[in-house]
């Protein structure tokens, strides 16, 4: 027995036509993940469907909770853009199933109803039956896939049995996604993953001669360039949200501030800086800790970066900041200045983070 699982979210362009070629299977199981179109009440009118709703966790973790929650231990993985033909539903039911094997199936891929066999769109074999028993999906937030370690990749596919897919009709969708899953892979490598920023650009370039011209995209016309730009710039995009989280650094400025006129010489100082910091922690002297209030409104009306006050009566500051830091400051790093002079040099914030 073989349950079918298929993962939602505002799916019902396909979903009726994905699930009626499914009825011949004893049970789909629909995890849904925050729909607000009409999937879900699609989906209820057919007799063999079950239908749960989950918290998006990545692709791989999710399909994996949908393999949970299916009667039965052989596994069917369908997309909710996707149409299995009649021929491969026979096959699949029809088959002799070994838990030592997976099974992949061929794939046609099309662009607003348009077969798209080039562009890296061919050649497409899918990985998508197998027993829950004997392996599961990675934890890849995106480009997930089943592990196939010690298994035999089996095929079952021909000219007549392959699964249709409908990925994208216009560039809004195909913008979509690509933001959706670049953000995905820059979580997923962080920390995993090294990239370079001058490998960025060659890496968008040769994902577009690759897709364009050596996958033959120039045949597709509008749609194989098209198609082709979406592969480069998901290349791109991906890369650079990888780079920028890998590079971030969260920190905020510490000054000492002995009197007024100090303090007004720090706020001119800062706000012309080369790199605004996201936020500046005056340590006041005896002398100004007084007047805590008044100086906190006189910054709102002058200072560029969110800032705050505290009194520093001690020549402790190391004390002083980490005490302010367990309580106000989220994994930030401080970075000191012992007085507002320091300033004077307009890149002088943005050398100290490079720094780090």
């Amino acid at each position: 027995m073989i349950s079918v699982v298929i993962l939602t979210k505002n799916s019902a362009k396909y979903i009726e036509r994905c699930l009626g070629v499914l009825q011949a299977f004893p049970e789909v199981v629909v995890v849904d993940n925050g729909s607000t179109d009409q999937t879900m009440e699609l989906a209820a009118r057919f007799a063999n469907v079950k239908i749960y709703q989950r918290e998006f966790c990545g692709f791989g973790p999710l399909k994996n909770i949908g393999a949970g929650l299916a009667s039965h231990d052989w596994v069917f993985f369908v997309d909710s853009d996707e149409i299995v033909s009649p021929e491969l539903v026979k096959k699949i039911l029809g088959q002799q199933l070994s838990e030592q094997e997976v099974y992949r199936f061929y794939r046609k891929n099309y662009y607003a109803g348009r077969l798209i066999d080039g562009c890296n769109w061919d050649n497409d074999y899918v990985v998508r039956l197998y027993n829950r028993k004997t392996t599961s999906f990675n934890d890849n937030q995106v480009h997930e896939s089943i592990q196939t370690n010690n298994l035999t990749v089996t095929t079952l596919s021909d000219r007549n049995s392959f699964i249709y897919h409908f990925p994208y009709s216009n560039t809004r969708q195909l913008m979509a996604k690509l933001e959706h899953y670049a953000d995905l892979y820059a979580e997923n490598k962080l920390g995993h993953k090294k990239v370079k920023l001058w490998t960025i650009p060659f890496r968008f370039f040769i994902a577009f001669i690759k897709s364009y011209l050596l996958k033959k995209g120039f045949k597709y016309g509008y749609e194989g360039f098209l198609i082709s730009c979406y592969n480069a710039m998901g290349v791109l995009v991906k890369y650079l949200k990888l780079y920028e989280l890998s590079n971030a650094k969260n920190c905020v400025i510490a000054v000492k501030i002995a009197d007024q006129q100090d303090l007004e010489s720090a706020v001119q100082l800062i706000n012309a800086q080369t790199l605004i910091p996201p936020q500046v922690i005056f340590l006041l002297s005896n002398q100004l800790a007084a007047q805590i209030s008044t100086i906190r409104k006189l910054l709102t009306k002058s200072f560029i970066p969110d800032a705050d006050c505290i009194a520093c009566d001690t020549q402790d500051v190391t004390q002083t900041l980490s005490n302010y830091q367990q309580s106000n400051v989220d994994d930030a790093r401080v970075i000191f200045f012992s007085d507002a002079s320091s300033f004077t040099d307009i890149k002088i914030i943005e050398r100290r983070l490079q720094e780090l």
